[in-house]
């Protein structure tokens, strides 16, 4: 009988978070959700699926102290998935130093701070031996090795949109940490996937939800339009966003675990998830590629010759 695999999914109350705990244990699974107030969610949930208390933003020894209990309720986990975040809106000039802070240690910070949290249990694990049975080895020692980390990231990470800046940035952080943070636990056998959604149909958008304005005493006349623009533009997109959240949850399990339409590949450095994230990020990618080509002969010009 095959093991069931463990997974840890940060913010799994709401959105991508519960969905993606749901596929997994209607799947075999079992699932280890967490929240900052557990004890709050009342709805029923499959079986399969615990919750457990963390809250990335605090600091590092409570989320280590957190982790740790988390990792004695089923002896292990296989697959960590940050997903907890927010959306902060609001021009740069307009925001505080706090609110951008706070945008970064939520979706930053906090998820980079919950790797540093795991990945000593998951150095620490045996790779999987051939007790378990040649195709589960395959599976779990080979595509899995000794973890999985799991990291949501946006398509938002690759261009820019008013009045989201700060949200922009963070995503484009993380991003680049993650993958680079990648390269150093891959030798440890610990893999990783950056998947960036485009605009999926969860509850991220809505105002009294993970979508937080700058204060109206903050506002500056200046910008009125432009956070009319991108204000009008949320309340527009927010019930009717291309991506249904079922399926995209039941793509990354699939890809995590190299089942279903992952059956047979690797599992990716990067996963554009949602019809919109292939068209942006193709399209930012052959921006910046343009542009690099366009000035070329002028960037070369500061190199120094060759020989001297």
């Amino acid at each position: 009988m095959t093991t069931p695999r463990v997974w840890l999914i940060t913010g799994a109350t709401s959105g991508f978070g519960l969905e993606l705990a749901k596929v997994a244990a209607e799947r075999g699974d079992l699932v280890i959700g967490t929240s900052r107030n557990p004890s709050s969610f009342t709805a029923p949930l499959p079986s399969g699926i615990t919750l457990a208390r963390l809250d990335h933003n605090e600091p590092l020894a409570s989320i280590k102290k957190d982790v740790a209990a988390i990792f004695a309720i089923h002896g292990t986990v296989d697959v960590v998935v940050n997903n907890a975040a927010y959306v902060q809106t609001g021009t740069v000039e307009e925001l505080t130093p706090e609110e951008t802070l706070k945008q970064f240690r939520a979706n930053v910070f906090g998820p980079v701070n919950v790797y540093r949290a795991v990945l000593p249990h998951l150095r620490a694990k045996p790779l999987p031996t051939a007790e378990l049975g040649k195709e589960e080895e395959e599976e779990r020692g080979g595509r899995l090795g000794k973890g999985a980390l799991v990291t949501i990231g946006s398509m938002s990470a690759w261009y820019q949109m008013d009045s989201t800046a700060a949200y922009m940035g963070a995503k484009a952080a993380l991003r680049q940490i993650t993958l680079g943070m990648a390269a150093e636990v891959a030798a440890f056998g610990v893999r990783h996937t950056l998947v960036e959604p485009g605009f999926f149909r969860t509850e991220l958008l809505r105002p009294e939800a993970n979508l937080a304005g700058t204060g109206p005493g903050n506002r500056i006349d200046a910008y009125a339009e432009l956070n009319k623009k991108a204000d009008d533009v949320f309340r527009a997109v927010h019930g009717k966003q291309l991506g249904d959240a079922r399926k995209g949850c039941e793509i990354i399990y699939e890809v995590v675990t190299g089942t279903g339409v992952a059956s047979g590949r690797e599992l990716p450095a990067e996963l554009p998830l949602g019809g919109d994230a292939v068209v942006e990020i193709a399209r930012s990618a052959r921006r910046t590629i343009d542009a690099v080509e366009r000035w070329a002969d002028v960037a070369k010009l500061s190199d120094i010759p060759a020989g001297q």
